[in-house]
């Protein structure tokens, strides 16, 4: 986590929450932090799906909100680079910053769409315009995934998010090369995960224009 914290910091973000799970430490060292503690182990998609709800309601007017997981480093100064790009388009289901490595093209950097809905990859870095998610805070699917959805409802942030993309016509887009990479095995959601395959960028941008 403090890899995480450092990394957004020199990525441009000065304001942070963080939505925590029981005993995880919090470094002392970052008192600048808005810190949320959670009481008892939620599972990846409640914590998720509560995170997103209470920035919204804490940032009613914020033109967008991003949202991460506690594994991932960050190019650094992306957020003035991302100002000046988004929004990719008129209409927005998510950005996501990070770039699986299946999805990587060999092109000028930028966003690419990806709708690939429930397949979809890699919810460690998404950017959500305010409507969008207010409306995917708001959908009756994305709601009953947590209690009828695989694995308890626990699971799959990714596959939600790009299904609800689908089913409204959003698009899901990416940015290739990646301005994220997936570190491994030191998430507190999940504890047991590696970084092999596709859960890894193949390549990240160093830097940024």
């Amino acid at each position: 986590m403090s890899q995480t914290i450092a990394s957004i910091k020199k990525a441009g973000w000065d304001r942070l929450q963080i939505f925590a799970e029981p005993d995880v430490e919090i470094p002392e060292y970052f008192d600048d932090l808005i810190i949320g503690q959670r009481n008892e182990r939620l599972g990846a998609f409640p914590n998720w799906y509560l995170s997103l709800t209470e920035m919204v309601l804490r940032e009613p007017k914020a033109e967008a909100y991003l949202i991460c997981q506690d594994d991932v480093l960050f190019t650094e100064n992306i957020r003035e680079y991302l100002e000046y790009r988004l929004w990719p388009a008129s209409e927005i289901g998510v950005v996501s910053i990070y770039c699986p490595s299946h999805y990587q093209q060999q092109t000028t950097p930028g966003f690419i769409r990806e709708d690939r809905g429930w397949k979809s990859w890699g919810a460690l870095a998404y950017i959500f315009s305010n409507p969008s998610a207010r409306s995917l805070l708001s959908d009756s699917v994305v709601l009953n995934h947590r209690g009828f959805g695989p694995a308890e409802g626990m699971h799959h942030i990714d596959a939600v998010v790009g299904l609800w993309c689908e089913r409204q016509q959003l698009p899901y887009f990416v940015h290739s090369p990646s301005l994220a990479q997936h570190i491994g095995e030191t998430s507190t959601i999940y504890p047991k995960a590696s970084v092999v395959g596709h859960r890894k960028a193949n390549h990240i941008l160093k830097s940024v224009q």
